[in-house]
């Protein structure tokens, strides 16, 4: 594995370094215009202490943290938030970008395959059905009272920075950030943004910027389904994240490049100063079917993007259930996969559906493990890959580095004492040997976690 986290001054030096050209494309952003620095209050950063984090005890590992903005206990910033249940460490944000909470039908199914939050929907919504499932949103619906306490957030805009010029989208976004103040309305921020922000073609300076006028922020890019990943190398703008090498054709359309967004998010969190919380936001289906240079997505491909963005330290999980281009260009349109499946059981999409709820289960089942603070270790070459402690047992999160497959071998730290891995959810073990254990990754989408005892 490279390493994702160099020391904090390292880090600095390099961000200290770090200009941005304004090249490319027509569609890209104009970043010769510059913002002045921040204004904005900034929470420190933590500096990736051996502290236990909150809900733990203390462990053996003698190893350094990776910046995080507190787990479970970040959310007691905001009452509406803290009230709803967000605090507890056995709750992981789960959501749909825009879902159809219409009907006590849809709002059970979507609860069942692990849907807990709608970052946005039809506002004709009841809000009543909504309260009733215990589901949450990030909007309120038109017959919701003031101080309805289901919605926890408020979703800010979406690629602002893609359809207005710096200048004009930074205002926008600061009116925005004013008006929906977490300080007055006791509930936090979302923002999502097109995949130019983490790109040469923007300077770090307008990205910090835009990060901070949002609680939460999250990317979206479709690796798997969009056309863009057989573009030529030169037309790839996207930055390349520290410790990796960059998103081009031979590892674009693998479960990684998610992997690495997330962790160029990061490197905007260490340059602001602010180390907040970072959505994931993978697909249900392909944006645009499966013509025009699309590809649908897998099953597999499903689960995969999911499990890289959460090793790259993904707070959250936004599911972009969408396929909406024209009936000539795609041939599996949708305006909610999740509604298709329940009421169509659509062909083309009814497995992926299948397929998220599945990993949201794994992910729900682990969520006091996920909401601790991951710790710093390269596990070997070729690996990608999350170390955790909880109850005395570590866990190892791991996938292969670029979309490799075959075997790895992963080499523990001190303090992982245990003879036997237990490889969770795949009934099967491995055996420890000299501080090593190997297993094999049959596809660029394999993942698998591990439990060792400490």
């Amino acid at each position: 594995m490279k390493a994702r986290y160099t020391t904090l001054a390292l880090l600095a030096i390099m961000l200290a370094l770090w200009s941005f050209t304004a090249t490319g494309s027509s569609n890209c952003l104009n970043n010769k215009e510059r913002v002045a620095g921040c204004t904005y209050e900034a929470q420190p950063q933590s500096s990736g202490s051996t502290t236990s984090p909150s809900g733990s005890t203390g462990t053996p590992l003698e190893l350094p943290r990776i910046p995080w903005e507190g787990g479970p206990d970040f959310w007691k910033k905001f009452a509406v938030a803290e009230a709803a249940g967000w605090s507890d460490p056995a709750f992981f944000p789960i959501m749909l970008w825009y879902g159809s909470p219409g009907n006590d039908e849809q709002l059970a199914f979507d609860k069942a395959l692990g849907i807990n939050t709608y970052v946005h929907g039809n506002p004709d919504s009841p809000s009543a059905g909504i309260q009733s499932h215990g589901m949450y949103t990030l909007f309120a619906p038109k017959d919701a009272p003031a101080a309805w306490a289901n919605q926890v957030g408020t979703l800010l805009d979406d690629e602002v920075d893609g359809r207005y010029g710096t200048a004009e989208g930074l205002a926008h976004m600061e009116k925005l950030a004013a008006q929906y103040d977490p300080a007055v309305t006791g509930r936090f921020t979302y923002a999502n943004w097109t995949s130019g922000i983490v790109s040469y073609d923007v300077a770090m300076t307008v990205s910090v910027n835009y990060y901070n006028t949002a609680t939460v922020n999250s990317v979206d890019q479709y690796f798997y389904a969009v056309p863009q990943c057989d573009w030529p190398a030169s037309q790839l703008r996207w930055r390349t994240p520290s410790g990796h090498n960059p998103i081009d054709q031979t590892n674009c359309r693998t479960a990684s490049s998610y992997g690495k967004v997330m962790s160029l998010q990061q490197e905007i969190n260490q340059a602001r100063n602010i180390q907040g919380p970072l959505w994931a936001l993978p697909a249900v289906i392909s944006t645009g079917g499966s013509t025009g240079g699309y590809k649908q997505i897998g099953p597999e491909q499903v689960k995969a993007q999911v499990w890289s963005s959460i090793i790259h330290e993904a707070r959250g999980i936004v599911w972009f259930s969408q396929s909406p281009d024209q009936q000539d260009v795609n041939d599996c349109i949708s305006g909610d996969a999740f509604q298709d499946a329940r009421v169509h059981s659509t062909p083309c999409l009814k497995d992926q559906v299948a397929a998220a709820g599945e990993v949201n289960a794994e992910v729900r089942a682990l969520a006091p493990v996920l909401n601790t603070q991951s710790y710093v270790w390269d596990f070997g070459p070729g690996t990608d890959t999350m170390l955790k402690v909880k109850d005395q047992s570590a866990y190892i999160f791991a996938m292969t580095d670029d979309g490799g497959v075959g075997e790895r071998t992963f080499t523990l730290p001190s303090g992982l004492a245990g003879s036997v891995v237990e490889v969770l959810n795949e009934n099967r073990t491995l055996p420890v040997k000299n501080g090593t254990f190997s297993d094999r990754f049959d596809n660029e989408f394999t993942h698998h976690i591990y439990r060792i005892g400490l």
